[in-house]
């Protein structure tokens, strides 16, 4: 019943947990969403390994024996402890040692588990396979507004209330502007980017219709899919409209910095505005964030950078199924579900 398994028949164990025993710099750089992260290296210890390895195989091998044996109680110890109702499988960067000699382990003990051939290559080589041949054929709602309407905050509500869709701003940790990593702790690379739109495209298929916010080809760190730019392009669009007031407002609540770092990270996204703004300008925007003059300092930013930026969050450049007035998030959500709702049972 156990062994080896494929990429596709572990994403379909319901019960399958998936154990990375790759280092934790490995890991961090992209892995198998939802994995647990047991290393049997850390990451000195792979590269004494890996200098090792270069100079004598068999030499690195006992260098990695030595290491790992005491480690091996407690890195059992941390899989069985996963429960009888969960199935561990485990991989490390191709399958080779690493996954084969905990496998053999944990056989050895009579511990029920599954290894990954290719391991995380195989993996990543099968969501980009995916996503490459990708066909979003149901229809997608797009907001669009500038910034400041709460297009993230609609979107979020629509999806609490059940409605179909991705946010993806929340999969990238950012919020697609010069100032979009203020507030996220967490930076993703595109490696997991990839493997959780995959898995929410999955887990969308039978709906019949998407809601997502409109974006550009990058959001932060990370890209989107060319099949997906080009469905964004193509969906039918909702524009979200609020007064200047209102939209600086919210962009209070969302970007007035708390801690000593964001005040940071704020100084120097205005600082790379320059180019756009011109010297003097920054200047004054940086003279409003040190006086903490957050309102005024966000006023100038929709003004003389952001209003000037969406020319597609224009009604003059853009074919708007629906324009809506989202000063309230609930009533805007109201709205636009009511709209779509009573489109796709025209269908």
């Amino acid at each position: 019943m156990y062994g080896e398994i494929t990429v596709q028949e572990a994403i379909r164990l319901p019960a399958a947990v998936f154990i990375d025993l790759r280092s934790p710099g490995e890991y961090g750089q992209g892995a198998i969403p939802g994995a647990i992260n047991v290393p049997l290296f850390d990451d000195q210890e792979r590269e004494i390994i890996g200098l090792q390895y270069k100079k004598n195989k068999h030499h690195a091998r006992l260098v990695g024996l030595n290491l790992v044996s005491p480690k091996l109680p407690a890195i059992v110890e941390k899989i069985y402890g996963l429960g009888y109702n969960r199935i561990p499988v485990v991989y490390c960067w191709r399958g080779g040692l690493r996954s084969k000699n905990v496998y053999n382990l944990l056989e050895t003990l009579g511990v029920p588990a599954y290894r990954l051939p290719g391991g995380y290559k195989a993996y990543r080589r099968f969501i980009l396979d995916r996503l490459l041949s990708y066909k979003l054929k149901k229809p997608l709602y797009v907001l669009n507004g500038l910034t400041g309407t709460g297009k993230t905050a609609v979107l979020r509500l629509l999806l609490a209330q059940g409605c179909p869709g991705i946010d993806l701003e929340a999969l990238a940790c950012h919020r697609g502007s010069f100032f979009g990593h203020i507030g996220f702790r967490e930076k993703r690379c595109q490696k997991d980017f990839d493997a959780l739109l995959w898995n929410h495209l999955e887990e969308l298929q039978a709906a019949p219709y998407l809601f997502l916010e409109g974006e550009g080809k990058r959001i932060g760190n990370v890209y989107l899919p060319t099949f997906l730019f080009q469905a964004l392009q193509g969906g039918k669009h909702i524009l979200l409209t609020a007064s200047l007031e209102n939209r600086v407002e919210r962009l209070l609540q969302e970007y007035t910095p708390s801690l000593p770092a964001e005040n940071g990270e704020i100084k120097e996204a205005l600082q790379s505005l320059q180019k756009y703004l011109g010297a003097k300008t920054v200047t004054h925007l940086l003279l409003l964030l040190k006086q903490a003059n957050y309102q005024e300092l966000i006023r100038l930013l929709c003004e003389k950078y952001y209003d000037r930026l969406y020319s597609e969050s224009k009604p003059e450049e853009t074919d708007f199924a629906l324009t809506v007035d989202s000063s309230n998030p609930e009533q805007a959500a109201a709205e636009i579900k009511k709209f779509v709702r009573q489109e796709i049972a025209m269908f």
